[in-house]
């Protein structure tokens, strides 16, 4: 065997064994900083440091900190409220005490660290609360811990990085009032007056009297409304489309047909309804209508009585713009809605309709957020 080749077999398991190393190394510390220690958890204790040293390293002591923020919301029941959630978190697994310095004079260091990480995490959180759009959370995380990372080497120097104990200890008492005078808070929702909904329908429809006798039961209806409303009040306006065959298709002599069978019903309602029943899964709101029904070559108005009932999927509450107080929430709904409709064609011609249309909704009501002061 050659010399280069005996070189490169013995280079190669050197070189595998060094990267196994970095991926192992770099795995460990991933998992470990996954694995954050919250502020909120109370003092920090000599257990949460390991006892490497970095080489070069001033102080006798590392803290690993960081502040994070996640808008996965807090849900209460059928309720999420999104906001933005800061943490201010060490990892211990990336933290350090060097053996014969694992002191109670180097552990008050490292909480007056954490201790500023905390404030900066309840800067960050009221930052946020006045902030308008969600893509700003960023933007406000990064120049908070750049200011952050400037208060802490601020901090190593002034203390000689926790060596003197005077001047750390008036840093800590400092940073312990501040905390005490600006309790952490959340957001707290309000529902306002004002709502709006939009929703899509399909069902089928039986007709008695005079429409019975121009058409048969419908083949499908298809439809959408809208509706405004202040409390439990609403107007809704609904446009619903029906597919249904003619029962009389004239044809002419030469055999050409002169009525299409396939006919579209055309319902146009403009309703007010009063929501009688308002839970938080549920609601049934009875309603009356006036409108318009067409038959193609027949028009005819219409005066509709019914009922609509939405099972709520979930409520989403979120900030619109804190500052001002304006919030939002959305809320998907499972619709029924049954209804009957008398139509008046004039000439002694009308009928009645009965209805059973299923489908979705989607509201909106405005909401005024306040901040409160107990986390």
């Amino acid at each position: 065997m050659k010399i280069s080749q005996m070189a490169a077999l013995s280079v190669c398991p050197a070189v595998l064994m060094l990267l196994l190393f970095l991926l192992t190394a770099g795995t460990a510390v991933a998992q470990g900083q996954g694995r954050g220690r919250s502020w909120k958890r109370g003092a920090l204790r000599v257990e949460d440091f390991g006892s490497m040293v970095a080489l070069g390293d001033k102080s006798s002591s590392h803290l690993e900190y960081a502040i994070t923020y996640s808008l996965g919301g807090n849900d209460e029941g059928a309720h999420t409220y999104i906001y933005c959630r800061p943490s201010a978190v060490m990892y211990p697994a990336a933290s350090w005490m060097a053996e014969g310095h694992r002191t109670e004079q180097e552990l008050t260091y490292n909480q007056a660290i954490f201790d500023l990480v905390e404030v900066h995490r309840r800067q960050l959180m009221r930052q946020a609360f006045v902030a308008k759009k969600h893509s700003q959370y960023d933007l406000l995380l990064a120049n908070e811990m750049q200011q952050l990372n400037r208060e802490v080497s601020v901090l190593q120097v002034a203390t000689d990085y926790g060596r003197d104990s005077v001047t750390l200890e008036r840093i800590r008492l400092t940073n312990r009032q501040w905390l005490n005078d600006n309790p952490g808070g959340r957001p707290v929702f309000e529902p306002r007056r004002y709502w709006w909904i939009l929703g899509m329908e399909f069902g089928v429809d039986l007709s008695t009297g005079f429409i019975s006798e121009v058409v048969t039961p419908s083949i499908g209806s298809s439809g959408f409304f809208y509706g405004l409303g202040w409390n439990r009040h609403g107007l809704y306006f609904r446009l619903v489309n029906s597919d249904v065959l003619s029962r009389d298709s004239v044809m002419s002599y030469t055999g050409e047909m002169l009525r299409e069978p396939l006919v579209r019903v055309d319902a146009q309602v403009l309703g007010y309804g009063y929501t009688l029943i308002d839970r938080t899964s549920y609601s049934i709101t009875p309603y009356v209508a006036i409108g318009t029904t067409s038959l193609e070559w027949y028009m005819g108005d219409s005066y509709t009585l019914g009922v609509m009932g939405l099972y709520h999927f979930h409520h989403w509450h979120s900030i619109k713009d804190g500052a001002k107080g304006k919030a939002r929430c959305f809320t998907p709904s499972a619709m029924a809605n049954l209804f009957v409709s008398y139509s008046d064609f004039g000439n002694g011609d009308h009928g009645l309709t009965f209805g059973l249309h299923l489908g979705l909704t989607f509201k909106s009501r405005r909401e005024y957020v306040t901040w409160q002061t107990t986390e």
